[in-house]
């Protein structure tokens, strides 16, 4: 049945406040105490997200950090080899220079450079800190040897020779980047003892004619790894490991080793005794059990592309996992995993809660009886305020009511009074206003149409009309494909020189000049000015609208420069000479960015017509052979004959010398 409109007619405003109040107060507290509750478990959540966020940011910073050591260590080896400080077909001077490096990078296992005939020069740290020397050469029968050194990096003692003919180049430190010719990351190797595993980067040497000298190899302890992460504060109890998208294991904070060793195993050398840790094998049942809760969720590593979080349980207790990619450009691919156990937030959550249940039900009694105090103060205001109301609507605006000490109802009491005083002059007031503001309107709108005629003018002077019409009309000018274009590039020759030996208004009084004789030939042949760099002047024939004589219309204003600049050979107190360079081709045009709107060319047409004019000489006009077969049969051309031209190799090229008669 539907209430009647007038069920609440005659109920009293202070009931309608209090009821009203009461309720909603006790809804909200009731809300909060439940929300309370829920928001505890949602705190653990985002608490729990912050420090897997942070821990990860910070794992994945310090990665960021180790891995790019060997990569700098590169830079170094490179540095010393253009300053000829190592002669890499001396083999004791390499491992000297490598033995020197070491102390440099401290986090550095063992750096060598191995050579295409099966030599080996290496620096390795051993375990108590002592810097060796290991090497395999020619004179050995490639026997892996390990000398102790003298403090002038001279080999001193035999401490450990392995079995002869030993070969690095089988090695993935040397096969992987002699393959990709770059520098990059191999694949993890097992050290000769046995007893670690590293990681190594490879950077290929090559000699000017392209032949391979050798290749640098920087290699790191996964121990290394593994102590970084075990140092790191994860909540009480969180863990963190690393590991390949092969799900075998890179490190962890837990200190398990990465690999299983099988000490009894009959093998010809100590390194096969390693075998790779799968992740899902670890003898750490949180490492396990995330790491089997990732291959649940995404079905194989390789499928982990983004950082993502989840929840696992393991003995009845809840576990919250990130995970988050890992990699770099030279060819690390790694996924970084932290564990937080929820046991390590609930205890001061839950106390909150029960703090926050008190003082909610504290806070409803108290605002039940603020509410009723507070509705009795509001109610006798405004019953006077509904009276002096009642007065004005009958015509009598000669009203006045008490002031509440009430803020606010103070402030609409005064308000109240004013009105029928202000009521008169404020209509007269606002007719006045009304008047004023159309024709305020009308002046303005005839400034802004001014404005926008001397906008589209100015937009004019510095892009093609058909482009500056487009902007005006769409806000748009998309880049535009030309399929032939003549560009070309002037500079005055000497102008640096020039610009030291006189005052700086008088130079810009010169070139502005020398530029506006050369804008006018650009109107007369009908091109588009592009721009000009410092001394440097760039047109182009053929857009925005094409056309068939681009390179006649070019050619034409190329002359008329030259004979130009020969006229004016004292503008600067000296004899001038301009260089000017001309290529035809297919360029890309138009207006990019939405501020301080440009007209400009990119494309190779563009490079070479500047390399043009840069591999010109003084006096003349150099062309392509493009422009040159546009031009050839309307005039006097000259081969110059084939330049080398940078980024380009050789190229034909011609000096443009006049018109034929």
């Amino acid at each position: 049945m539907p209430l009647s409109p007038g069920l609440f007619r005659k109920i009293p405003l202070q009931i309608l406040l209090i009821i009203p109040f009461v309720v909603q107060t006790v809804g909200a507290v009731a809300v909060v105490g439940y929300l309370s509750y829920r928001n505890g478990q949602k705190a653990v959540n985002d608490v729990a997200t912050q420090l897997r966020n942070d821990i990860s940011d910070r794992i994945k910073e310090n990665l960021t950090d180790l891995v790019a050591i060997p990569f700098q260590s590169f830079e170094n080896y490179d540095a010393a080899l253009s300053q000829n400080r190592i002669d890499l077909n001396n083999g004791r001077d390499v491992e000297k220079f490598l033995w020197r490096q070491l102390p440099a990078f401290p986090l550095v296992a063992a750096a060598a450079f191995v050579t295409p005939n099966q030599e080996f020069f290496a620096g390795e740290r051993q375990d108590d800190g002592e810097i060796v020397i290991r090497t395999s050469e020619i004179e050995n029968n490639h026997t892996l040897t390990t000398y102790t050194v003298s403090p002038g990096g001279e080999r001193r003692e035999i401490t450990n020779a392995g079995k002869p003919n030993f070969d690095p180049r089988n090695r993935p430190y040397y096969k992987i980047p002699v393959q990709k010719k770059q520098a990059v990351w191999a694949k993890l190797y097992p050290h000769i003892t046995g007893k670690y595993l590293y990681i190594a980067a490879g950077k290929p040497i090559y000699t000017n004619s392209g032949a391979l000298q050798g290749v640098w190899m920087t290699s790191l302890n996964l121990v290394m790894f593994g102590d970084f992460l075990s140092k790191l504060k994860i909540g009480k109890t969180g863990q963190s490991f690393i590991l390949e998208r092969s799900g075998e294991m890179i490190a962890t904070s837990t200190g398990e080793k990465p690999f299983q060793y099988y000490p009894d195993k009959v093998v010809q050398l100590p390194e096969q005794r390693i075998e790779r840790l799968k992740v899902v094998n670890s003898s750490n049942a949180i490492t396990q059990k995330a790491s089997q809760a990732l291959l649940d969720q995404f079905r194989d590593f390789q499928n982990i592309q983004a950082s993502h979080q989840l929840k696992f349980t393991v003995d009845g207790k809840n576990y919250f996992v990130r995970v988050d990619p890992f990699r770099d450009s030279k060819g690390i691919e790694w996924l970084v995993v932290v564990t937080i156990p929820e046991a390590d937030f609930m205890n001061q959550i839950n106390a909150n809660t029960q703090t926050t249940i008190l003082l909610c039900l504290a806070t409803l009694i108290l605002a039940i009886l603020l509410g009723i105090l507070t509705a009795r103060r509001i109610i006798r205001p405004v019953e006077r305020i509904t009276t002096a109301s009642e007065a004005i609507a009958r015509g009598n605006l000669n009203q006045q009511v008490e002031v509440s000490s009430i803020v606010e109802l103070g402030k609409l009491a005064n308000v109240f009074n004013g009105m029928t005083r202000q009521l008169k002059d404020s209509l007269d007031a606002l007719h006045l206003a009304n008047e004023e503001l159309e024709a305020r309107v009308e002046r303005r709108t005839g400034e802004l149409r001014q404005e926008k005629e001397r906008s589209e003018q100015l937009l004019l002077n510095i892009l093609p009309a058909e482009i500056a019409d487009r902007l005006m009309r769409t806000n748009e000018s998309p880049a535009e494909h030309f399929e032939e274009a003549t560009i070309l590039f002037a500079d005055i020759v000497g102008f640096t020189g020039i610009s030291a030996r006189i005052e700086p208004m008088q130079l810009v009084t010169g070139l502005n000049q020398i530029f506006s004789a050369f804008d006018q030939l650009t109107e007369k042949y009908g091109l588009e000015k592009i721009k000009t760099i410092g001394d440097a002047y760039m047109v182009v024939g053929g857009l925005p609208v094409s056309r068939a004589d681009h390179a006649d219309a070019i050619a034409n204003m190329a002359l008329d420069m030259h004979a130009y600049m020969q006229d004016v050979e004292h503008i600067f107190g000296e004899s001038l000479q301009i260089r000017i360079g001309i290529n035809t081709g297919p360029v890309i045009a138009g207006v990019i960015g939405i501020k301080k709107f440009i007209y400009d060319l990119w494309g190779d047409a563009v490079n070479v017509a500047s390399r043009m004019e840069s591999h010109g000489k003084p006096g003349y006009i150099q062309v392509t052979d493009a422009t040159y077969h546009k031009l050839q049969n309307k005039y006097l051309l000259e081969p110059r004959g084939a330049i080398e031209v940078k980024g380009r190799g050789e190229m034909m090229t011609y000096w443009l010398l006049g018109r034929r008669v």
